[in-house]
This record gives structure tokens, sequence and C-alpha cells, in this order.
């Protein structure tokens, strides 16, 4: 019984270190998790930043020079008959800090081209229908249809090159929908002002125009690399998709998060082994406070505890409980002839007697020297304590042995029992203690 109670209790505190040990681990990745999400979102924010630095620059690149053409529609609108001498003197002083970045204006006609400036390089592009025009049409006709302005590029240009273009429709109050204006811009002066914007944000960046949203014209994801943030730029008119990492590349965190997860481990393990320690001292501490050191049996102090409840519940489920007092003959003489060493070994040898011949309910005890106790908390009446009187004298006869040791044993046994011998703890076992004592008499008795 004490062997399966130790053996359940003991997988018992394993159970609960491993589930300590468990829940630790648990919260530990979760609270590492937490702290590696936070440093990813705080990376992502400092990328944010940047993106928005970065965006802030473009679009005030594309809409410096949206002012320019709308300035210069405002000017069609009050001079509808396009003097050209005068609109060339217009346009010098209109671009005049801004020349770099353009590379021609142009008055379209419907969807057709009438003028350009400057006409130096561009006079091919003069009667050209754009709705004709592969890679312009389509957005041309988007301009004329829905009358909103809309940005383009790059795209291959007719006078040649490469180039950005902002088209703004031009409509007059009597007529409606006349034409359209559009600013070329020099799609290699863009390309580099964003390569700068980007350098300065520190940033890898690839854009996606609305012609092509799967390779970027400026960039390529490869540069970019793996998990790139994703913005856009002013969708109503500019629409550029973005993608964007630091220029470093992202943290690679990989290495903190194994060593953390390793020492949450081996601190979750630590916790798990310091509590299966205490589980196991406690019910050490449990055992040496209930049981006598030497033999495993129950103790006199467990005693105290235990027979109130027994007799308690007997009393409730009016059942007998017996008593079965005793000791060794001739103990003392077994110590004084093969030493204490000797004696202690003959009261282990006695336990292990002891436990064989009762039954899992039934306790045992050790009062001291060489007295025991047992207790059977649930009988039939007092012949069960005789059957048991006598299995003990013949285990005690047959199966009690030492080895190197001519140790054999006699023991004198006295029995009491409840309700029949009284109903008070103390006088059930001085009843028994009697009798135990008149057999140890009557022993001597016959052995003279």
């Amino acid at each position: 019984m004490d062997q399966n109670k130790g053996l359940f209790k003991k997988k018992l505190a394993i159970l609960i270190s491993v589930a300590i040990t468990f829940f630790l681990l648990m919260v530990f990745l979760l609270i590492i998790g937490m702290l590696m999400n936070s440093i990813k979102q705080q990376e992502m924010l400092k990328a944010t930043d940047k993106f928005i630095n970065f965006k802030s620059r473009v679009e005030r690149l594309i809409f410096t020079n949206e002012t320019l053409v709308q300035g210069f529609e405002a000017y069609l609108l009050m001079n509808p008959d396009l003097d050209q001498a005068e609109a060339e003197i217009y346009m010098d002083k209109l671009l005049s800090k801004n020349e770099n970045q353009i590379r021609n204006i142009g008055v379209i006609q419907d969807t057709t081209i009438i003028w350009n400036y400057p006409k130096e390089g561009n006079a091919a592009a003069v009667g050209v229908d754009l709705s004709m025009v592969e890679g312009q049409k389509e957005l041309v006709l988007k301009v004329k249809n829905e009358l909103e302005p809309v940005l383009q590029g790059p795209v291959d240009l007719v006078q040649g090159g490469t180039g950005f273009i902002i088209r703004l429709p031009i409509i007059r109050p009597e007529t409606g929908y006349w034409g359209q204006i559009s600013i070329v811009l020099n799609g290699d002066k863009i390309i580099e002002e964003i390569n700068a914007y980007a350098a300065d944000a520190g940033l890898k960046v690839a854009i996606f125009n609305d012609q092509n949203k799967r390779v970027p014209f400026y960039g390529a994801m490869s540069i970019v690399g793996e998990a790139p943030l994703g913005f856009d730029i002013d969708p109503d008119f500019i629409n550029w998709q973005v993608v964007v990492s630091p220029k470093d590349g992202w943290q690679n965190n990989q290495l903190i998060f194994e060593g953390a997860i390793l020492f949450a481990f081996l601190i979750a393990a630590g916790a798990g082994q310091l509590t299966y320690r205490v589980l196991k001292t406690n019910d050490q501490l449990r055992i040496m406070s209930s049981h006598d050191s030497l033999t495993g049996l129950f103790n006199r102090h467990y005693l105290n505890e235990y027979r109130a409840m027994v007799l308690a519940a007997a009393k409730r489920n009016n059942r007998h409980v017996g008593f079965i007092s005793m000791d060794l003959n001739h103990f003392k003489k077994i110590n004084d002839t093969y030493g204490h060493n000797v004696g202690d070994l003959v009261l282990v040898e006695t336990a292990r007697v002891l436990k064989g011949c009762t039954r899992t309910n039934e306790a045992v005890f050790r009062l001291g020297g060489d007295e025991f106790l047992i207790i059977m908390p649930d009988i039939e009446d007092g012949t069960v304590l005789q059957q048991t009187r006598e299995r003990l004298i013949k285990s005690f006869k047959d199966d009690f042995h030492l080895v190197e040791y001519p140790c054999k044993i006699a023991v004198s046994i006295g029995t009491s029992v409840f309700p029949e011998d009284g109903n008070n703890i103390d006088a059930l076992l001085q009843i028994a203690d009697e009798e135990m004592y008149a057999d140890k008499k009557q022993q001597q008795l016959t052995q003279a």
C-alpha cells in the first residue's frame, strides 16, 4: 500500500512539475513573441517614417510641375487664340526655375498635338494624333472622357526618349472639352531625383504604376528583398504603388530569438525541477512526521491523528475496529548479544512481516522500541483478530529470517475490539496491552 501510494505521489509530483514547466514555457514564449513583435513593429515604424519623408518629396516633385501646367492652362483660357510668340515668352518666364526637369509642354486640341514648347527637338510631334499612339492613347482618351488630370509614365515619347507626362483637360465654359495640356518631364531627371530621395531616406524602393502592377518601373523586387512594406502615393492622381525596406535590410533577430527560447526553456525547466524538489521535500517531511524513520511504519505521532479518524468513521458507520498490540520477546537480549545494528535489522524485518500479514486498509505502527500496533478499521467481530493473531505467530515462525544471523523471534500479542471492549481509544489500547503482557508472561511460564 505504502509503495503504491508513494509511487502515485512521485508520479503526481512529476506531473505537477511538468505542468508547471510547460505553463512557464508557454508564458515565456508568449512574452518573447510579444517582445520580438514589438521590436519588429518598431523597425516597421521607423521604415514607415522614412517612407513618409520619401513620399512627401516625390509628391512635391510631381505637384510642383503640375502647378506649372495649371498656370499655363489658365493662360490659355484667357488667351484662346494661342499667340505662339507671346506663349513662348510666357513659357520662358514660367519654366525659368525648373527647366532641367521639363522636357517640353504641349497643347493638344481634342487628341492631336498642335503646339510644343520648345519647338527645337519637338517639332516632329506636332500634328500627331495621340489617340492613335500605343502607350499614350489610353490615358489621353481617359482625360478626354473623364475630364480629370492624370500622370503617365515612364512612356516612350513620340519625339524620342522616355518621360513622365502630366495631362490636364482644357475645358472652356462655353463649349466644354476643348483639348489638353501635357507637360513632359525628363524621365532620366525624375528617376535621378527619386534615387536621391530614396538614398536620403535610407530605403530600398520599388515603384509600380497603374499601367503595370506586376513589374516596377523603378527598382526591382529582388533589390527590395523579402517582406517589404507596401504603400500608395496619391491614388487619385499619381497612383503609384510603392514597396520599401530599410537600406541595410531588416534586422536579423533569429539569433536573439533562439537565445531567448533557450533561456526560457532553461528557466522553465529549472522552475519545474525546483517544484519537483519542493514537492518531494514536502512529501519527505510529511512522511518523516508520520512514519518511523527506521522501519517505515506509522509512528506514535500519527497514531493520535489516525485513531480519532478511525473511531469517528466506525461510530458513523456502525463498524467494528480491531486493535492488536505486539512486542518482541527477548529483544533486549538480541541487542546485547549481537549489537544494536542487528537489533535494527530485526526491527526492519519485523516491519516486513507485519506488512505482509495486513491488508491494504489496515495500519501498522511502531510505537517505540519493540512495541508495535495494528489497527484494523473494519472487521466483523473478534474472531478476525484471533485469525490475524495466529497468522502473525506463524509468519514470525516461518517467514522471519536474517541473513548471516541465526535470530529467531517470538512475539507477544494482545487484542481489543471497538465497541465491545470500550468506546475510549486509550481504554482499548490498555486492554490490548494488558492482554499482550499476559501472553508474554504465559509464554515465559511455558518455557520455564
